[in-house]
């Protein structure tokens, strides 16, 4: 009797089942956490140099004053970059660049030359005079030059002097002026890293264009105004060549 009342309680037990793990979930939730995990920050790229997106207008470079506007910034009103750039010059930032290269190189000659002329004028006699040795000046007085004459008088070793400072200079800044080494991004024309009294600033380089492009044409005005009045400049001007009391009379 016993036996037979356990027997249908058994008979209605269900058999125990193992659970088998859900392996799909499992890769479900590593694949999860996999998507959760943060990427590494990825370095900006390198701004690109100034010389490849400067434009004339945006005052990157110094003495800019806006009149030869590059086509490229007016597609929309060819009219109006015409008459901003009437000799069509700066159509890119690499012409540009090297037309401010060539500017900056005659400014800097020009200034050196501005001076020396008058200099020139003013002191060669007397102190060839005082070293007994013959005048560079022309027989009126004038500096020696293309137009004037009196070049061939100049001695050769002035010459070799000139061209090899000219060299020296050069062989220092053209690989940097043609990009053919290594250049810094914020490199402009002109840059020659040489400033020796720490004066570099937006001021001194305004300065140094602005003087520069005055220079450039006072060097021809002299060179011009010798050939057509025969009469050294010192002299023709004198009020721009000598004290400023000597001009008041004092």
């Amino acid at each position: 009797m016993a036996l037979s009342l356990v027997t249908p309680t058994l008979s209605f037990m269900a058999p125990a089942v193992p659970v088998m793990p859900n392996r799909m979930g499992s890769i479900a939730m590593s694949a999860d956490a996999s998507t959760t995990e943060v990427a590494e920050p990825v370095a900006p790229p390198p701004p690109p140099p100034l010389t490849s997106i400067m434009r004339v207008g945006d005052n990157t470079l110094a003495g800019d004053l806006g009149f030869d506007v590059s086509c490229a910034l007016s597609h929309d009103a060819p009219a109006r970059a015409f008459a901003d750039n009437p000799f069509q010059l700066a159509e890119s930032s690499e012409r540009l660049a090297f037309y401010r290269e060539a500017e900056i190189k005659h400014a800097r000659l020009a200034m050196l030359a501005a001076a020396g002329w008058p200099m020139a004028e003013l002191l060669n006699k007397p102190l060839s005079e005082a070293l007994g040795v013959n005048s560079l000046l022309t027989k009126a007085g004038e500096s020696p030059s293309i137009l004037n004459g009196g070049l061939g008088n100049v001695p050769a070793v002035y010459w070799a002097a000139v061209l090899g400072l000219a060299v020296f200079v050069e062989s220092k800044s053209l690989d940097t002026q043609l990009n053919i080494g290594k250049r810094d991004p914020k490199y402009l024309p002109g840059m020659l890293d040489f400033d020796p009294l720490n004066a570099d600033s937006p001021m001194m380089r305004n300065a140094e264009i602005t003087n520069g492009r005055i220079a450039m044409i006072a060097i021809t005005a002299f060179a011009l105004e010798e050939f057509a009045f025969k009469t050294p400049v010192v002299s023709e001007t004198p009020i721009f060549f000598q004290p400023i009391w000597s001009t008041f009379g004092f």
